[in-house]
């Protein structure tokens, strides 16, 4: 039973992350530089399927229900970034004002389960999003960052909640390697 509750705990400490893989983020470890968002779903696959048949296979209700979701949680990860961004750059709605712009593009996103989180509480592993993000120099269109992630967030009982959760923890990690970046 030890064995199982420490590879439980292992499993978790392990999950999720960002890492740069090309260049460096530390132009926006600077106080007051501003940086637009765009998200990129193109490619992206619910459940190992297209958004479209994902939300056609659950119905009516998800398929009414989906923009708004994906709305909140982007506007959630803007808020997260800033709150722990808050010495350094900060995320703007205004293009035009943006020195860099975020491209998040998302390859995977799962839900995670209910019943899981109910089981297990917070334990349980919520809703996980996975894909790259390129950081772009708004004055030389020249991509000088390329940010790989795999976050997840905190259970939940509701796909929105656990969707903001996911999204969340992607604006705490990418927040965290402006943080730390260095000069090499």
């Amino acid at each position: 039973m030890l064995l199982c509750v420490l590879m439980v705990f292992t499993a978790l400490a392990s999950w999720g992350d960002a890492d740069v893989q090309r260049g460096s983020v530390l132009p926006l470890k600077e106080k007051g530089v501003q940086v637009s968002v765009t998200w990129d779903y193109k490619n992206m696959l619910i459940e190992d399927m297209k958004p479209a048949d994902f939300l056609r296979e659950k119905g009516a209700e998800w398929q009414r229900d989906y923009p708004n979701e994906v709305a909140a949680a982007e506007a959630a990860f803007v808020k997260k970034f800033n709150k722990k961004s808050k010495k350094y750059a900060q995320i703007t709605d205004s293009k035009r004002d943006a020195q860099y712009e975020l491209v998040i593009h998302v390859a995977k996103f799962h839900y995670g389960s209910t019943a899981v989180g109910i089981l297990f509480g917070s334990f349980a592993r919520g809703a996980h999003i996975e894909g790259t993000a390129d950081v772009v120099d708004c004055s030389t269109k020249q991509v000088i960052a390329t940010i790989e992630f795999e976050c997840a967030g905190e259970s939940s009982y509701g796909n929105e909640r656990r969707r903001i959760y996911a999204y969340e923890d992607l604006a705490q990690d990418l927040a965290k390697l402006v943080s730390k970046a260095k000069n090499k």
